[in-house]
């Protein structure tokens, strides 16, 4: 689980799992609640190089859900009038390795606009924010089921 000098990789495969830490409170029933769910590059572990209960190795107690790289939103906004000017550019979103000294594993969902990565998307459209978290929630498989 350690960086141990390994370097940064980008070999994300579309069948790769993203684990993703969680209270009770981003939670209703078997769902996440897409406004708990952050757009700011939000923190999660990849498959590759770990378990999905490394992502709650210091937070016991917490939940676990898993996203697949295949399934991060592209094309957002959704609906796009093709005739009007002050549309929102096209987003999309991929995984980003972004280790940690005791966490090789980690990563951050991040966003692009028409490709190019935006590292602080503090200021995306709200069209944008809203259906990247409804598409998350959609697709998120909730592994463990948080006790706090």
């Amino acid at each position: 689980m350690f960086q141990s000098g390994r370097p940064v990789d980008r070999g994300f495969r579309f069948f790769h799992c993203l684990y993703y830490r969680f209270t009770k409170e981003d939670v209703s029933g078997d769902r996440l609640l897409g406004a708990r769910i952050s757009y700011r590059n939000p923190s999660v572990n990849w498959s590759k190089y770990g378990k999905p209960w490394d992502v709650i190795f210091d937070f016991p107690g917490r939940g676990i859900a898993q996203f697949l790289v295949c399934g991060l939103p592209k094309e957002l906004p959704k609906d796009r009038d093709t005739g009007s000017r002050d549309q929102p550019k096209e987003h999309s979103y991929f995984p980003g390795h972004v280790p940690e000294c005791d966490n090789y594993a980690h990563c951050e969902i991040w966003t692009f606009k028409e490709g190019a990565h935006v590292p602080n998307p503090t200021n995306l459209p709200a069209t944008v924010k809203k259906e990247f978290r409804q598409i998350m929630s959609d697709r998120a498989v909730i592994l463990r089921v948080p006790l706090v």
